[in-house]
């Protein structure tokens, strides 16, 4: 009984054929974000999110908003816990947008 439980086990291989690859990303959702804050001045989140229905693109949206608030170009306001968060820019003009890219 020993032996066969300290006898090492093949590996297990997983097939990842029915994982869809992630078409998402947080570089182009960078420009598309920072254009329509830009444009608008101020906005929510719900309406930066307004018609997209596939749940990574809001997170990949999300992470867009953090990163331009990382980066100081925008402000983020949250009245009460659960309620609207306002996105509004900070006047920035330059093109340039640092983008972190994370693989992983």
């Amino acid at each position: 009984a020993f032996l066969r439980a300290a006898a090492q086990k093949p590996p297990t291989v997983i097939g990842l054929e029915h994982v869809a690859p992630i078409r998402a990303s947080v570089a182009e959702a960078l420009v598309l974000v920072s254009e329509q804050v830009r444009i608008d001045g101020r906005i929510t989140f719900r309406k930066l999110i307004a018609g997209i229905t596939d749940r990574i693109e809001i997170v990949v949206r999300f992470l867009a908003i953090l990163e331009l608030f990382k980066q100081g170009r925008v402000d983020l306001d949250q009245a009460m816990r659960f309620g609207e968060i306002e996105v509004t820019w900070l006047g920035i003009q330059d093109d340039e947008i640092a983008i972190d890219n994370y693989e992983g």
